[in-house]
């Protein structure tokens, strides 16, 4: 949502800009470190979440008054986007067959009109500034455009605040796209875990709906507090009545109806952002994917699925787990025939449906928290390096992804039963991180992980001809040498300027809108690829990962990957040089000496730092 939001303001700058503009793979220059302009953080004595006047969580309460709109030079605009959303929601509206989908889809407007008003200001403050500066690669117009980019972003932040939902959970995606500017990243990472819960009268409504009792039935005890919210649902701590701890995930009440109607009106303001840039916006398909994820994620029994999956496919690590859903409270041959639903009956409670679920409770620190990371005696530099593995094996080996990994979703705590290695040689603790909502997963085509498991292994030998070839087999002739270059390490910052303009001009890349227009080419599962794996990367990176660590975790998983086969009948296609069984040896060979190395250098080092005396500060080892 918040994507086709700043695609729309990022389409105005590209449409204002003449053909000596800055290109689009060297514009990155423009974005400055956050450090140059400082977050704005809310008040202490606010809250950081600021429900509109029509409701925040609970959809079906009335809708209030809008946005106070007075005395701008684009009133017209707005309020012309506004009235037209509002006339085909009316028109949609009364085509629904439920009156509770009607009025969800009217509630809509005046949120929608909330994110025409910030197109509307995010276009025009763009193209005042491009055409204030005749020089765009001045250094006075970047730092124009970053004061732009942070003022925006923190308008932004204030519309998806008060609208919620969907708003959110796209601004939670947007904040992890490498590829937006930093300022904007900074600003809508905080919506990654401190949104503001709904109210438990709305969560005890959802329970008696979906369960069939109140939460003083279903359990022993049920903290009306929620320990953390996002975007879509959020978490209570409880106790069952056979003394487990757990975590429900209760879904906001009325979200369902309110999701399709905001998809709805915002297609619509994405189809006038394409009619006002022609050339510059053309992300319908970010819609499209997003209604897609939003269908999967409102399901809580296909996240339960999910989490069960996932745990079968990693059975052999205990450095990984996801939470187990729990369907029913125990039922009575585990616990010698005894009732402890807290109902009375014969039938264990049922604790898990579509629209709440109920798991495990684990304790765990944010996986980007250093200082509650050093405080437990974990090393940073190992969770970042754990992340890394547990997501390529999940990519390359069993093409089974998880879908969201922003570093809300991920804890980070000590292995219950910690190894040999680690409790005798090691002043750290071995890490494992905790995989939480499970509810979105990338499920990769079996061909295409081939593939990409080669091309990662072309990274290897330094084979640029085979990257190139299976670089086209994947992403087609236009991103054939674009890709390669994108995922080698060290990306684009190893290219020279001249070869990256012949790059962006060979994938005929001159604008954001061409760039919508190679990525709508590509296969879908792809661009996830690319997604989750710049979130992971982005987050290790900020956790002391070097590039080296990178390159040799993917090279280990993607030789591992490039010899299974989901159907054994069918032989592996290999693409240029990886047709030779020798060259195949020789990737071999050295991934096993990179693994050889890493562990060698790493023993030594713990080995070290055990013989040294302890330092006071935990970080300074």
């Amino acid at each position: 949502m918040s994507a086709a939001l700043l695609a729309w303001a990022r389409a105005a700058l590209t449409h204002c800009q003449t053909s000596a503009a800055t290109p689009a793979f060297s514009r990155s220059a423009c974005y400055v470190s956050a450090s140059a302009a400082k977050q704005q953080k809310p008040a202490s004595n606010q809250p950081i979440w600021r429900p509109a006047q029509f409701g925040r969580h609970n959809y079906s309460s009335q809708a209030g008054s809008s946005r106070q709109s007075a005395g701008r030079l684009y009133l017209g605009y707005t309020l012309g986007s506004a009235a037209g959303l509002g006339a085909v929601a009316v028109y949609l509206g009364n085509k629904a067959d439920d009156g509770t989908a009607m009025f969800a889809t009217l509630q809509s407007v005046p949120r929608t009109a909330q994110a025409a008003w910030w197109g509307a200001e995010a276009g025009l403050a763009y193209k005042r500034l491009m055409s204030r500066y005749a020089d765009h690669d001045s250094q006075e117009c970047k730092d124009a455009l970053s004061h732009t980019h942070h003022v925006l972003a923190q308008k932004l932040l204030r519309v998806c605040q008060s609208n919620g939902g969907v708003y959110i959970k796209a601004a939670q995606t947007f904040s992890t796209i490498q590829a937006i500017p930093k300022e904007y990243r900074k600003t809508l990472e905080v919506l990654q875990d401190q949104v503001e819960p709904g109210p438990v009268e709305d969560v005890a409504e959802v329970l008696l709906r979906e369960l069939g009792a109140p939460a003083s039935q279903l359990f022993a005890e049920f903290e009306p507090e929620a320990r953390a919210a996002a975007s879509l649902a959020q978490v209570h701590k409880a106790r069952l009545h056979d003394g487990r701890q757990v975590a429900v995930k209760v879904q906001y009440l009325g979200l369902e109806a309110a999701v399709a109607a905001d998809m709805t009106t915002l297609s619509a303001l994405s189809t006038a952002a394409a009619w006002l840039f022609p050339t510059s916006f053309k992300l319908g398909w970010v819609l499209d994917d997003l209604r897609r994820n939003l269908d999967l994620e409102l399901d809580f029994q296909l996240e339960a699925e999910n989490a069960s999956k996932l745990t079968r496919l990693l059975k052999g690590r205990k450095d990984v787990m996801a939470p187990a859903a729990i369907p029913h409270s125990a039922d009575s041959s585990a616990n010698g025939n005894k009732d402890v639903s807290g109902l009375g009956g014969e039938e264990p409670a049922k604790l898990s449906t579509k629209k709440v679920i109920t798991m495990e409770w684990i304790e765990g620190c944010k996986v980007n928290d250093q200082a509650a990371l050093l405080q437990a005696s974990i090393r940073p530099q190992d969770v970042a390096v754990l992340l890394l593995d547990a997501f390529a094996e999940m990519t390359y080996v069993h093409g089974f992804v998880h879908g969201d990994p922003h570093p809300g979703n991920i804890l980070v705590r000590p292995v219950p039963n910690q190894g040999f290695w680690w409790r005798h040689f090691s002043r750290w603790k071995q890490p494992q991180i905790v995989l939480l909502d499970h509810g979105l997963y990338l499920t990769i085509p079996d061909k295409l992980r081939h593939q990409y498991c080669q091309l990662w292994c072309s990274f290897v030998m330094y084979n640029h001809q085979t990257a190139i070839a299976l670089g086209t087999a994947i992403a087609g002739p236009r991103g054939g040498e674009l890709l390669p270059a994108i995922l080698r390490p060290g990306g684009l910052k190893t290219v020279s300027p001249e070869e990256r303009k012949r790059l962006r001009s060979q994938a005929g890349v001159d604008n954001f809108g061409d760039l919508g227009q190679l990525l709508e080419a590509l296969p879908r599962s792809l661009v996830e690829i690319l997604r989750v794996s710049a979130t992971v990367r982005g987050t290790s990176a900020q956790l002391g990962a070097p590039l080296t660590d990178r390159l040799r975790v993917n090279a280990v998983h993607a030789m591992n990957g490039m010899a299974q086969s989901a159907d054994a009948s069918r032989p592996v296609e290999y693409i240029g040089d990886l047709q030779s069984k020798t060259c195949r040896m020789r990737i071999s060979a050295t991934v096993y000496a990179l693994r050889a190395w890493a562990w060698i250098s790493s023993s030594f080092r713990d080995m070290y730092f055990w013989c040294q005396p302890v330092a006071a500060d935990p970080a300074a080892c």
